[in-house]
């Protein structure tokens, strides 16, 4: 039993694997000749299954290892779907999943001919089929199963040996092997020309069989490879930059209200923060991903400004919030005791610790193309902050043009270097109160600050595991007084 649910979990992994470019071409040969066996056997048996061929519209062939235990089994494999209309060939992945009152292992290979174009068309482009079957099997080699007409299909099943017995409720998927048939779909995560030729197949024309992108098919037929439409993925990013403070409001007593003042700022005014964010995104045109993000933030924009107190109040009385002449004043007493005399003749500092948390919201877009393993790449995103104690928010907007080259790994996928810059412009409106001393006097405050330096130099990598997973690397740096990095881990489908 043991060795069953070992067998059933290392058939299923085999089924999901990705085959190396360099393997492609002999697989696919080795598809070929197991189909072109298996209907000379079923030939040789039967001749009338020749003459169904010839009327046919098309058929698929694949063999399969199965296994099966009590309650559940399973198997997969590979095969060719051949249509005769077009003359055309898609390899595809079978996998088999069973309810299963059955055990044992087996192998066959199985041969459905169409009779319908549209079931044709339907097993080619992915389908879900079911079955109740009884298994019989004891080490025979050769033995044929024909099964009943079906819509627009029949079948045959080839037994080539194993032991089983039983009854299985079976779920039967066919999809198409992306790695074996020349889909357009491309073995890194941008659209490219001319860096899969290794991959090229010889017969017939490139079928895309995925709605998105729009125009995709006349870009393959152009020779371009394009990237899986959808895709989702985690981001981790941390930033370490210089701030400048531009723009000062104050107010007294709570109200809300403020008005701008003039302030002196140091230069130490910084910002560090962490973000994590979860990422879908989908290729709308062959040369442009469109995409949406929502994650946390959490930092701290530590800062300090100073007022004169004078040149404070001389703007809140142009504002006509107080009013400190000695005209204005009744005999010995100030108009507004504790505002004027807490400023006149004096200079304040304030130091600000400003600590954020909350989330970000993010749409953009990337334009992209390549040609022979070289690529450029233009990302462009917008993020909004929205925090949870509602003292910092903001919008950053980022602009990365890089450019680069993919390099080969065979077997271990493909990995893509690059380099660029990064525009970076943030905006973070700091609000809070403060106090002076133990005068009482609490000070409603709002400070803009934006980051120094605009634009910093990228370096980064990117590998390709295989056409659904991928994994980027990025700091920016080095110019300015930034300091960026940026981790990824991307999935398409």
């Amino acid at each position: 039993m043991r060795r069953l649910i070992i067998g059933f979990c290392v058939l299923l992994v085999a089924g999901c694997g990705s085959i190396p470019v360099d393997e492609r071409a002999g697989r696919r040969a080795d598809i070929d000749a197991v189909a072109a066996q298996t209907i000379e056997k079923l030939v040789a048996q039967n001749p009338t299954v020749q003459s169904e061929l010839d009327d046919a519209v098309g058929y698929m062939v694949a063999r399969l290892s199965a296994v099966n235990a009590p309650i559940f089994g399973g198997g997969s494999g590979l095969g060719v779907h051949v249509n005769n209309l077009e003359r055309t060939r898609t390899y595809v992945n079978v996998s088999r999943f069973d309810a299963s009152a059955a055990i044992g292992a087996q192998t066959f290979a199985v041969l459905v001919i169409f009779q319908d174009k549209a079931v044709m068309e339907s097993f080619r482009q992915g389908r879900w089929q079911t079955a109740v079957v009884a298994d019989a099997v004891a080490g025979t080699t050769g033995s044929t199963t024909v099964g009943a007409q079906q819509d627009g299909f029949t079948f045959r099943v080839l037994t080539e040996g194993g032991l089983v017995a039983g009854v299985n409720a079976r779920l039967i998927r066919v999809t198409v092997n992306h790695d074996l048939t020349d889909t357009g779909i491309s073995e890194i995560s941008i659209p490219n020309r001319g860096f899969d030729i290794a991959d090229a197949q010889e017969e017939g024309p490139r079928q895309w069989n995925r709605k998105l992108p729009f125009m995709a098919q006349r870009v393959v037929d152009a020779g371009y490879d394009l990237p899986l439409p959808l895709g989702t993925g985690v981001t981790y990013a941390y930033t370490d930059q210089e701030q400048l403070l531009d723009r000062l409001e104050v107010g007294f007593g709570g109200s809300g209200e403020t008005t701008e003042v003039g302030f002196v700022s140091f230069s130490n005014a910084s910002s560090k923060s962490n973000s994590t964010q979860a990422k879908f995104d989908f290729w709308l045109f062959p040369f442009m991903n469109v995409f949406g993000s929502i994650g946390k933030v959490t930092g701290k924009a530590p800062l300090q400004f100073t007022v004169d107190g004078n040149g404070w109040i001389e703007d809140l009385e142009d504002a006509g919030v107080i009013d400190c002449t000695p005209s204005s004043r009744p005999p010995n007493l100030p108009p507004n005791p504790v505002i004027c005399g807490a400023l006149e003749d004096r200079v304040v500092t304030v130091p600000i610790e400003a600590n954020f948390d909350g989330m970000t919201y993010g749409i953009g877009t990337v334009l992209a193309g390549g040609w022979q393993g070289w690529f450029v790449s233009v990302p462009i995103v917008f993020t909004y902050s929205d925090m949870d104690d509602n003292t910092t928010e903001g919008i950053v907007t980022t602009v990365a043009p890089r450019g680069g080259r993919v390099v080969g790994l065979g077997r271990y996928g493909n990995l893509a270097f690059y380099a660029g810059g990064q525009y970076l412009k943030t905006e973070l409106d700091v609000s809070g109160t403060f106090e002076f001393g133990d005068t009482g006097l609490a000070v409603d405050y709002k400070i803009r600050q934006q980051n120094k330096d605009r634009w910093a130099t990228t370096f980064g990598g990117n590998w390709s595991i295989n056409k659904h997973w991928s994994w980027t690397l990025e700091y920016s740096g080095f110019t300015g007084s930034r300091d960026n990095v940026v981790t990824s881990v991307s999935l398409r489908f």
